[in-house]
C-alpha cells in the first residue's frame, strides 16, 4: 500500500515580534531574511505546542486516539535531556498503552526522521508530530532567527496526500550548529560559508538522489535566506516555500511549514526537504494536497515582553 498523509494540524504561539523591533532595542539583528518570528510563552513548549497540533491532526484525519498504532516525535527542545518525550505525548494525547513511540531528536532533520518512522511503521495509522522553540545565545544569528510552533500529520493508506519518493544523504560537517551537553542555547561557530557549504551540498546530494523533479520544494529553514540555495542544486528550478520569514526558526518543523504554505499556493507536487547540521538531509516527494491553516490572531510584542518570555540567556550556557 502506498504511504498517505491522511490529515494535518499546525499551531504556533499568538505572541509575534518584529526584527525591527529586537534591532531598536538592542543595536542589531542578525537573522537573515527574518521579518516577524512566533515568540513561545512560558506556557508554551515543543510539548504542548506538539499536542495541540496532533489533536488538531486527529480531527482533520477524522482518526481517534484508539486509532493510532505509532507516533513518531521529532524536535531538538525536548524539556529534558534524558526521559521519553514521546511518552508523554503518547500519554497527553490519550494513546493506547501499547502505542510504537519514537523520538527523534538532536537535529533539526528529525522532523522528516519521525515522518519516515511512522512511515515504515507496522501499525497504522501512525501520527507524526515535528515541533521546535529554539534558543541561542543572546545576539547571535540564531537567536535573532529562533521562532516556534508545531506541525503534526497522521500517516496511514489512501489519503489525499501520496509519498512517492524518499531521498537521503550525510556527510559530516562538525561545528555547524550544535548544543553543548546541560545547556539550553543551540550554538555555531559562526563560519558562515563554511555553514552555507554544508547545507546547500547535504541538501543538494539528497535531492540529487531522488528521480523525481520537484515543482516546488519545502526545505529546512534555519533563517528566511538559506532554504533558497536548497533549490539551486537541481536544474529544475522549483519554487522554494518557507515560512521562516514571518515564524523565525522553527526547527524540526520548519520544513513542514514550508510544505502548508506550498499547499496554500495551490502546489501540489512537493519535495519537503530535512536537513540538520552535523551533517544530514532527508527528501520526501509527496503528491496531493490538505487544506491546513497556521493561521491565527496574533499580539505583537515589545523588546522587553520578548525578553521575559524567553528567559533571555547572557552565555552559551544557557544561565538565565
Amino acid at each position: 500500500m502506498t504511504a498517505s498523509l491522511l490529515g494535518g494540524g499546525a499551531y504556533t504561539p499568538r505572541y509575534r515580534i518584529d526584527a525591527e523591533t529586537i534591532s531598536n532595542a538592542t543595536g542589531s539583528f542578525a537573522g537573515r531574511g527574518i521579518e516577524t518570528k512566533a515568540v513561545a510563552s512560558a506556557d508554551e513548549d515543543a510539548v504542548t505546542m506538539g499536542v495541540e497540533a496532533a489533536e488538531r491532526a486527529l480531527a482533520d484525519a477524522g482518526c481517534s486516539a484508539d486509532d493510532v498504532g505509532s507516533i513518531s516525535v521529532g524536535t531538538t527542545t525536548p524539556p529534558v535531556d534524558e526521559g521519553d518525550v514521546g511518552v508523554q505525548f503518547a500519554e497527553m494525547l490519550g494513546l493506547r498503552g501499547t502505542v510504537d513511540v519514537s523520538i527523534h531528536t538532536q537535529s533539526t532533520r528529525g522532523g522528516t526522521r519521525a515522518l519516515l518512522s511512522a512511515v515504515r511503521a507496522p501499525d497504522s495509522p501512525g501520527l507524526v508530530i515535528a515541533t521546535d522553540c529554539p534558543k541561542g545565545p543572546r545576539g547571535t544569528a540564531i537567536d535573532d532567527a529562533a521562532g516556534a510552533g508545531a506541525v503534526a500529520f497522521v500517516v496511514g493508506s489512501d489519503g489525499p496526500v501520496t509519498l512517492e519518493e524518499t531521498g537521503t544523504y550525510a556527510r559530516e560537517f562538525s561545528g555547524t550548529r550544535f548544543r553543548r551537553r546541560g545547556s539550553t542555547v543551540t550554538e555555531s561557530y559562526g563560519a558562515t560559508a563554511y555553514e552555507r557549504r554544508a547545507y546547500t551540498e547535504v541538501s543538494g546530494a539528497a535531492i540529487e538522489a531522488m528521480e523525481t523533479t520537484p515543482g516546488a520544494i519545502a526545505p529546512t529553514a534555519p533563517n528566511g535566506s538559506l532554504p533558497y540555495r536548497a533549490a539551486g542544486s537541481t536544474d529544475a528550478d522549483p519554487a522554494v516555500y518557507e515560512l521562516a520569514a514571518c515564524l523565525g526558526d522553527t526547527g524540526t518543523a520548519s520544513p513542514f511549514f514550508g510544505l502548508l504554505d506550498a499547499w496554500a499556493g495551490g502546489e501540489t507536487d512537493v519535495l519537503v526537504v530535512g536537513y540538520g547540521d552535523g551533517s544530514g538531509a532527508d527528501a520526501i516527494a509527496l503528491q496531493g494536497s490538505l487544506s491546513i491553516s497556521w493561521e491565527r490572531e496574533t499580539t505583537d510584542i515589545r523588546y522587553a515582553e520578548y525578553a521575559a518570555k524567553r528567559a533571555r540567556p547572557v552565555g552559551n550556557g544557557g544561565d538565565p
